[in-house]
């Protein structure tokens, strides 16, 4: 292979990116609901969207753990995407929060959202939990999606948390993809 003909193969594919970069891209939170299965074991403080800056929305939340310490996390996570209702879309995994922490290649798309969640949560270490939950100011952006792109559309995602044997509450975040360019 000749080096002289490498830039034609890959120019096709460099017009195709730099087109969906400089594209009038959205992604954002559109709604968020949380809900508690045990109040006597944890509640929702703060669960909300605010405008954070010029068209940018935020995500807060804070769970106030009410039993300490959490000695082991389930999380069922879901993708849905709307469709005249939301159906299930591409994944539904159940894994092992405490494992996940400590080998994330284990479970990619579990990775991938934590990725987007970690620099905005105090979930940066491993089993056993002393502490509360808190997501501060967590801003979506095109880089977050540009990892697994998927189709214009509104999607959510679903956490449910099983803690120290029960479920404990979940939380649905809502959000919409546009890459400023037809399905």
């Amino acid at each position: 292979m000749k080096l002289k003909y490498i830039p034609f193969a890959v120019w096709p594919f460099l017009v195709v990116i730099s087109s969906l970069y400089n594209a009038n891209a959205l992604f954002k939170f559109t709604n968020v609901k949380c809900k508690s299965y045990n109040q006597s074991f944890c509640e929702f403080k703060r669960c909300e969207l605010k405008i954070v800056d010029r068209g940018v929305v935020g995500l807060f939340l804070h769970v106030k753990a009410n039993q300490l310490p959490i000695n082991s996390v389930t999380c069922a996570l879901s993708f849905f995407r709307r469709f005249s209702g939301y159906r299930p879309f591409l994944y539904n995994i159940t894994f092992d929060v405490c494992n996940f922490l400590k080998n994330r290649k284990r479970y990619p798309f579990a990775d991938l959202v934590y990725d987007g969640i970690r620099n905005f949560s105090n979930v940066n270490h491993s089993c056993p939990f002393n502490h509360d939950i808190i997501v501060n100011r967590m801003v979506l952006d095109d880089n977050m999606i540009v990892k697994a792109p998927v189709p214009n559309g509104f999607y959510k995602l679903q956490f449910i948390v099983r803690a120290d044997g029960d479920w404990r509450g979940e939380v649905e975040v809502h959000a919409e993809v546009n890459w400023g360019y037809g399905n």
